[in-house]
């Protein structure tokens, strides 16, 4: 963190003039922020209910074939899997897509002591716009969507009331313009461009009368918000290679957003307000992962179509999380360690046509998560896990709804040799997955 401006050190309060235990506390949070020594660390989290703050497959059509979605997408949505296929459509076509998240942890302590978050309902919008320009092989496209984030609230008087934020969101909104070109008959590629807009928001109690050794003084209020634009790209690309047989691949650049915003802190004992400014301003990093897709695909018949296909995800990219304040407080770090890991993710789904307007999807994918336990942290409460899903189309003229159900099954997480030991303990996570949309093909 930043030292405290002297902008807000008057000249008629100084160090010296304090009691001689919070000059020493001062000293003390001037050596934690440079070392992040303190235990009472104020980690920023981020939450989601994918793997690390991705956030679970977009679009109706994504989610019914998670596990297979590269090669065969055949809707607007292809701007979000695989701009190459917008070579596919037939018409310009309009969809709105609405997604809920149901997430859910439930914590228990190696003592026995429990905790679990609340506002379990997330919602995750996406729009897609597609439009393959007649007698030519080009087709551009548009999507808007939150790729990443979610958000974790605990109880504001709970187990984790000083160790971690109570809430933590990461909003992301990303805005996708896209262009595909049809180089041969069984040959495509398509390449977009990455705008995304991010707001991160952490509130966490802040125990005054523990550091000041006063049980009598009230806890403060820590809130810190700020946001940040990234620009990025994508590109993808389709290949038949034999009649019914598809390669597809995409890849999706790495991005960093740096967070600028405010910071509050309230309740600030009177001998600290001279040197404590209740606003001062934020700033952090994150850094958004590579990803690398890859699948193939098999027409059976004109009914029945499989895909399998496999990511990597390059999240050690989120090697820490910086913070930085105009606050000096004891307890609040400089740098929080993620130290996090590569991951993979892999699966398979099918798509049954078996009427001229209805079409049934299934597919299974398998999420690698890329936090170890010694830096885990309960505002990105992730596992591994194996995720079901199930979807139903329906298409007539210019209309087409559908609706995919997902059902996330994590792994058991136990962590026991945690940085911060109030984290060790066993996480419960609950994830249901659900998406509807329409859309209008002119």
């Amino acid at each position: 963190m930043n030292n405290v401006n002297t902008q807000f050190q008057p000249a008629r309060t100084s160090r010296a003039a304090l009691p001689a235990h919070l000059r020493g506390l001062l000293a003390r949070a001037r050596y934690g922020r440079r070392s992040g020594f303190w235990v009472l660390a104020f980690l920023l989290g981020l939450s989601a209910a994918a793997e690390g703050f991705r956030n679970p497959t977009i679009g109706t059509f994504g989610l019914g074939r998670s596990g297979g979605r590269l090669a065969h997408v055949d809707d607007a949505s292809a701007v979000q899997h695989n701009p190459a296929n917008l070579t596919d459509l037939q018409a310009p076509e309009l969809a709105y897509e609405q997604g809920l998240v149901y997430a859910k942890v439930e914590y228990t302590s190696p003592t026995g002591l429990t905790a679990e978050t609340r506002e379990p309902w997330k919602i995750l919008p996406a729009v897609f716009a597609a439009w393959p320009i007649q007698n030519t092989p080009w087709a551009v496209g548009l999507g808007v969507t939150a790729p990443f984030g979610l958000s974790t609230e605990w109880s504001e008087t709970g187990y984790f009331r000083y160790q971690a934020p109570h809430f933590a969101e990461l909003i992301t909104l990303n805005v996708n313009p896209t262009v595909a070109y049809r180089l041969r008959d069984n040959l495509a590629v398509g390449a977009g461009l990455d705008v995304m807009w991010s707001q991160l928001s952490l509130e966490q109690a802040y125990p005054w009368g523990l550091v000041l050794g006063n049980p009598a003084a009230p806890d403060g209020l820590l809130e810190a918000k700020g946001d940040g634009l990234g620009v990025s790209g994508n590109v993808g690309i389709t290949w038949e290679f034999l009649p019914g047989h598809r390669l597809a691949a995409a890849v999706r650049a790495p991005m960093d957003i740096d967070y600028s915003g405010t910071f509050r802190v309230s309740q600030v004992p009177p001998p600290l307000a001279p040197l404590i400014p209740a606003t001062s301003g934020f700033e952090s990093t994150v850094a958004f992962p590579t990803i690398v897709h890859v699948g193939y695909g098999l027409r059976l018949s004109d009914a029945w179509r499989l895909e399998a296909d496999v990511e990597w995800v390059e999240f050690s990219r989120f090697d820490s999380l910086p913070i930085k304040t105009g606050a000096a407080l004891p307890g609040v770090a400089a740098e929080v360690l993620q130290d996090w890991d590569d991951t993979f993710t892999a699966g398979i789904a099918a798509g049954w046509q078996f009427h001229q307007d209805w079409n049934l999807r299934f597919g299974y994918q398998f999420f690698q998560s890329p936090v170890p336990d010694r830096t885990f942290s309960p505002n990105i409460p992730d596992a591994d896990q194996n995720v079901i899903t199930v979807g139903l189309s329906w298409r007539r003229g210019h209309h087409g709804l559908a609706v995919a159900y997902g059902a996330v099954l994590y792994d058991d997480r136990t962590v026991r040799n945690n940085l911060n030991p109030a984290y060790n303990g066993s996480y419960d996570i609950t994830v249901h997955l659900i998406s509807a949309s329409y859309r209008y093909s002119f």
